[in-house]
């Protein structure tokens, strides 16, 4: 009897050390985090200079290295009197999921040129919002004295602006802004406390190495962890027929765009937002699975975020590069989003090119397209 036990047990371990094989080889599961972040007091976190680490989820796996400065950056040729141009954004900006070599800012060093050269500095830091961006620039990259500032705005970013606390990979105290009594924006939440450090879970560790152990999770959830209520809101905002509702989050985004625009002026930088479109206004079948698994019952439009981003910046001259229509165009016979909603490969090309041809058209810093 025990030798049967034994063997019915050795069998079960076996076969859940092949299922683990088989479904790392043929269906990954797992997430894992770079150690690349740390705190900081005025910013929440920031990136930990020197940092090596690598990004893993089912659909990538790639290396992120932090320089002496804190920044993803790319190998760049420029020398010292190129046109200097500085990236700004959350994890679309820092490039999440692609090697730096793909990224944004290496597409975009890769496609203009000028006289001076130009060299671009990628500051993208995932889970900011436009308030940390704003921070970020005013605190490191206006003392680099840049000719051009570039602002990746994300549909997260209009309730990353509103929020205390952080939204997506960095989910601890954030600085925030509110209008003070005299209509100025007032920085708010600072200093921040560094967080209590937490020894890592048994259900923390497994779920950064088990395939199964994540297989299983998923099959038993099914439906998303975030409450509906909370889904129907941050939907709400951005794409609801009630803008009445959601003025306060949209006023707040509009004081900081204008405020950003300011700095960069008054540090003889030019400033482009450019709108990245979320993958539910580019994949409608990616838009219906969502109303499907949040329950996102009403009328929605899709392009509210344009028609917003579109009056803010006419109100307060602010050059806007809108990729909507570039990568609806590109999506009819490409796929330009990983699963996970950030630009694979081909998006990061692809917009790449559009910022870089958009920048060129506009005259901007004397940049010129690069020949092939």
């Amino acid at each position: 009897m025990r030798g049967r036990i034994l063997l019915s047990v050795g069998s079960i371990v076996v076969c859940l050390l092949a299922a683990e094989v088989l479904l790392g080889v043929v269906a990954p599961q797992v997430h894992r985090l770079p150690d690349v972040w740390m705190h900081d007091a005025r910013l929440g976190w920031t990136h930990r200079p020197g940092a090596v680490g690598r990004l893993v989820t089912p659909e990538f796996d790639v290396v992120y290295r932090i320089d002496a400065a804190g920044r993803r950056r790319h190998e760049s040729q420029a020398g010292p009197e190129a046109v200097r141009v500085q990236l700004y954004g959350d994890s679309f900006a820092e490039g999440w999921g692609v090697d730096v070599a793909d990224g944004l800012a290496a597409r975009l060093e890769a496609n203009l040129t000028s006289p001076r050269g130009v060299g671009v500095t990628n500051y993208g830091t995932a889970g900011y919002g436009t308030d940390q961006e704003m921070l970020l620039f005013a605190d490191a990259g206006a003392p680099q004295s840049p000719d051009v500032v570039l602002l990746l705005f994300y549909a997260n970013d209009l309730w990353n602006n509103f929020s205390r606390r952080g939204i997506g990979v960095r989910r601890g105290a954030k600085p925030f802004f509110r209008p003070g009594p005299d209509g100025a924006l007032k920085l708010m939440g600072t200093p921040i406390p560094e967080p209590e450090p937490r020894a890592p879970s048994l259900t923390s560790r497994l779920e950064e190495r088990s395939h199964l152990w994540v297989l299983g999770r998923k099959a038993w959830a099914r439906k998303s962890p975030i409450p509906p209520s909370q889904m129907r809101q941050f939907y709400g905002g951005l794409y609801g027929r009630d803008p009445d509702r959601y003025r306060p989050v949209w006023d707040l985004t509009e004081r900081l765009l204008a405020e950003y625009a300011s700095l960069c002026r008054q540090a003889g930088a030019a400033f482009v937002l450019i709108y990245a479109p979320a993958i539910v206004q580019i994949e409608a079948d990616d838009w219906r699975t969502k109303r499907d698994l949040h329950d996102l019952t009403g009328d929605y439009d899709l392009s509210h975020p344009n028609r917003q981003l579109r009056a803010i910046a006419d109100r307060h001259r602010i050059t806007l590069i809108d990729l909507t229509p570039t990568f609806e165009a590109a999506a009819r016979d490409r796929i330009l989003f990983f699963r996970d909603s950030h630009w694979n490969e081909a998006g990061h090309r692809l917009a790449g090119d559009a910022v870089a041809a958009a920048l060129v058209g506009q005259g901007i810093a004397g940049l010129s397209e690069r020949d092939g």
